[in-house]
Order: structure tokens, then sequence, then C-alpha cells
């Protein structure tokens, strides 16, 4: 017992240790040097001190250690990610990293007192309690992933009828920012996730950006490479002046062929993935029902 309690205690005073010198460990020379750059710029926005609930200080060197300042790349591509599971708002990566951060301690906290309860040896504590840690921090990127998985697969869903949509309105005499947005409205109650994305564009378009940057963010927000090969046409066709029509047809003709093959492929997997079925299911029930009477008429002739 005396043993498993230094034990314990040994593993606390490293983890706090090892804490103290990653928070407060002076910086390299690089990192000052890369860092000087950006001392002497403005601060444009200033909050109010009064409404942290954690010092400046910390948070600062919290920022600085994690890689999550506000322009730094971690941020921007984290961003990026929770964009792309549908996430755009301001405080979308701080909510997400407080949920991280949340239940990586939350869950040891919780199940400290069950764990107590169940008298487990103080080793496979320790390495329950990192295990939670780690389970806690890794939920909500599993989570996230899953999300992104979903609206992309919805994405690709609707992209061809979109796409006869733009042909429509494009053939009709409208450009295509009028084009982009009566898709959008049209396709609003159908296929919502990419109706709000090609709102976004019309906005963006609206609100004094160019045309290709527009259509560049687009494919950026939702990570489909189908959507991303579409802003790059559309980009090449009203750079170079080609008839955008015929573009968007010819883009939605290999949007449905390339989904038709990808249906044909998954088609031909299926006899393959019904071979443990088949063998663990259905061939034994098949074999008791066939067997089953001769094997009783066997067992009875046996007997008599």
């Amino acid at each position: 017992m005396a043993f498993n309690l230094m034990l314990f205690a040994l593993a606390v005073t490293l983890a706090i240790t090892c804490l103290i010198l990653f928070f407060f460990q002076e910086p390299s020379r690089i990192q000052q040097r890369l860092q000087a750059p950006l001392k002497w710029e403005p601060v444009l926005v200033q909050s109010d001190d009064s409404t942290r609930i954690l010092p400046a200080g910390l948070v600062k060197k919290l920022e600085e250690k994690l890689g999550l300042g506000r322009n730094s790349v971690k941020a921007q591509e984290m961003k990026r990610t929770l964009a792309r599971a549908g996430f755009s708002g301001e405080g979308a990566g701080s909510i997400y990293m407080g949920i991280k951060v949340g239940l990586a301690l939350g869950l040891p906290i919780l199940s400290l007192p069950l764990m107590l309860r169940l008298h487990l040896n103080t080793v496979f504590l320790i390495i329950a309690l990192y295990l939670l840690v780690l389970l806690g921090y890794l939920m909500p990127s599993l989570a996230l992933g899953h999300l992104i998985s979903g609206r992309k697969a919805k994405i690709r869903e609707s992209l061809p009828d979109a796409l006869d949509l733009m042909v429509v309105c494009v053939e009709a005499g409208q450009g295509l920012n009028a084009a982009i947005k009566r898709v959008g409205d049209d396709l609003r109650f159908n296929h919502p996730i990419l109706a709000q994305e090609l709102l976004k564009v019309n906005l963006e378009m609206n609100a004094g950006q160019e045309r290709e940057q527009a259509l560049r963010n687009l494919g950026e927000r939702t990570g489909v490479d189908e959507v991303i090969s579409l802003c790059n046409i559309l980009i090449q066709s009203d750079r170079f002046g080609t008839g955008i029509a015929t573009t968007l047809k010819i883009q939605s003709d290999s949007v449905r062929t390339a989904r038709r093959q990808k249906l044909e492929t998954q088609a031909a997997k299926t006899p393959v993935k019904l071979v443990f079925p088949l063998l663990l299911f259905i061939f034994p029930a098949i074999m008791v029902v066939i067997l089953g009477p001769a094997a009783i008429r066997i067992s009875e002739t046996i007997l008599k």
C-alpha cells in the first residue's frame, strides 16, 4: 500500500513539474526573433479586462504555447475545419476548444468516485485517468469528423441538381451571380446545406468581394472535391470569357457520371461483403433446415 501511494505521489509530482516547465519556460531565440516584428503592430480592438475569467497574461501564454492566436496557422486551420462542419461563427473555435478541454478535465473528475469505489490498483487508476483525459480530448474531434463527412455527402448528392438549375438560369439569360442566387433560393428546402453556401457566395459578392475570391471561399468552406473543381472551372471560364452554360453542362454530366461509377463500384463490392453474413448466419440455418429432419430420423432409427 505504501509503495502504491509513493508511486501515485511521484506521478502527480512529475505531471505538475512538466506543466510548470511547459508554461513558464523561456522562448527560444528563434521564437523571439519571429515574434519581434509583431510587437509594434497597433491593436485595433481592445477587450474589457473586467469581463475576463482568466488573467490576460495567462491567456496570452496559453495562446502562445498552444498556437491558438487569432492569426496563427493552427487557428485558421481550425476555423476552416469548423466551417466545413457548418460552424462558421466567430466564437466557434473558442467553443470547440472549450468543449475539448472541458471533456478532458470533466471525464476523469466525474469517473474518479466510481473508480475509487471499485478499489482499483493505483497504477490502473492512473492509467484509466490518463485514458479518460485522452478520450475526452479526442471525442469532439471524432464527432467533428463525422459531421464533416455527412455534410460533404449531402453536398455531393445535391450538386447535380444545383448544376442543372444553374444551366437553366444561365440559358434563360441570367448572369452567374443572379443564377447562383436563384438556385440558392430554389434549393433552400430540398438541399438546405448547398443552398446556404450558394447564398453566402452571393452575399460575399454583393458585399464587394470579387467573384473569383468568393468562389475560392466556397471551395474551402465545403472541402468537396467536386465543388472545388466546379469553382476552378467557373473561375477559368470567367477569366478567359468562355461560355458558362456549356461549362456547367459538362460539369453536371461529369458529376453524374462520377456518381454512377461510384454506385457501380459499390454494387460490385456487394457479393464480397455478403460472404461473411452468408457463412455466419444463413448457411448454418439452411444446414439445420435441410439436415435436421434427417438427423432426427437417423437418431430414432439408432435408438430403436
